[in-house]
């Protein structure tokens, strides 16, 4: 890795200093700008459109090519591998220039510079805001076309309200669906019941294993409701083992989805995942999700409101 940062770094510098080195002018740059404008607007609506080709046609597809994103490095294959299936999980997104900066090492060179913000609503109901974030994009003209051959995009995130999803789901409200005593099956004569009762914004939850009526751990939960990023945060200790801390919210009216908190910020590659839907209003079905292993699912059912 370091190896190939050397590279590019020299990459750069060979930018600035080859056999081009006449002054541009003026004139020339206004020119060079207005058609590096074009592109970085195509390159800024793929990403708003949440299309990958679009963003991935300003590009050059070639070994030179690089683009650093948040201290990755990935080839252009890797950029089309790994961010297609992300742009698929999400629902749109807008982003917000906050200023830019064009400068020209020579006429076949343009390094593109800015500091903006973004939002980014996904499918699965979760949002993420990226702000501040700083972009440098190198343009080189090849062919009588500018290419980005050379990017370098860094930035702090944070979970917010998803402006999307959060118009039709009411949270609070629908997490009030857990409410109750509700008990499932957990192997060999042994059951999970979960007691919820309803506090303030949250879930008040006591819960217990049961091997034939005989209660072999036993824990406390609460959900409390985080509106910076309309999901619920339930923090479970358990006497011995399975004490979790995690994240939940509903996607659908009927469906809601958990996941660990350290994967909150990016539930779609989530170490485990649990898909809870709503059969009718006494019972619902768990659906477990590890990555390359088979799906568990149980089924809970209401005791008693």
């Amino acid at each position: 890795m370091k190896t190939r940062i050397i590279y590019l770094l020299l990459l750069i510098v060979c930018f600035s200093c080859g056999t081009n080195n006449k002054p541009v002018s003026d004139v020339q740059k206004e020119k060079i700008k207005g058609e590096v404008k074009e592109v970085v607007n195509t390159f800024f609506k793929g990403c708003e459109e949440i299309n990958m080709d679009m963003v991935l046609g300003t590009c050059l597809n070639s070994p030179e090519f690089a683009y650093i994103n948040n201290g990755y490095v990935f080839s252009y294959k890797e950029c089309m591998d790994i961010f297609k299936p992300v742009f698929a999980s999400m629902l749109n997104q807008k982003i917000t220039i906050v200023d830019e900066k064009y400068t020209f090492p020579d006429n076949s060179t343009v390094f593109y510079s800015n500091h903006s913000k973004s939002l980014t609503n996904y499918k699965d109901g979760h949002a993420i805001l990226q702000d501040p974030t700083v972009m440098l994009l190198i343009f080189k003209k090849i062919n009588a076309t500018w290419k980005i051959i050379y990017g370098v995009e860094s930035y702090i995130q944070q979970n917010v309200k998803n402006t999307e999803t959060s118009k039709d789901l009411n949270q609070i409200e629908l997490m009030k669906k857990f409410v109750g005593t509700w008990k499932s099956e957990a192997g060999k004569d042994t059951s999970f019941i979960w007691d919820g009762k309803s506090y303030g914004e949250g879930l008040d939850i006591n819960v217990r294993f049961e091997t034939k009526g005989k209660i072999i751990n036993e824990g406390k939960a609460v959900l409390a409701y985080d509106k910076n990023s309309d999901k619920y945060i339930q923090a479970r200790i358990m006497k011995t083992s399975g004490s979790i801390l995690a994240a939940m919210w509903f996607t659908s009216k009927n469906t809601c989805e958990g996941v660990l908190y350290s994967d909150m910020s990016n539930p779609e590659n989530a170490k485990m995942k649990a898909i809870f839907e709503f059969i009718s209003p006494t019972k619902f079905t768990q659906t477990d999700k590890v990555p390359n292993k088979p799906d568990e699912v149980s089924t809970f059912t209401l005791l008693s409101k």
